[in-house]
């Protein structure tokens, strides 16, 4: 088995905590529980800045590797 490069791992890394903060998104938009709505705005906007800086990242090495940039 390969080991894939690590700006692979960024970007599924990346898809993951934005399937995370979609479905925490939906919680809060179904139902608008304070808990919910708190427990979204402290850790979801957090994982959505991972998950932008990953992606980021990863399109940056993605394209240095391949000498794009």
């Amino acid at each position: 088995m390969t080991a894939r490069p690590p700006r692979v791992r960024a970007l599924q890394l990346a898809i993951i905590l934005t399937a995370v903060f979609d479905v925490m998104a939906l919680v809060v938009l179904a139902q608008s529980l304070p808990i919910a709505f708190t427990i979204f705005m402290f850790v979801g906007q957090a994982i959505f800045l991972v998950a932008l800086a990953l992606l980021v990242g990863g399109v940056l090495a993605d394209l240095r590797a391949k000498e794009l940039l």
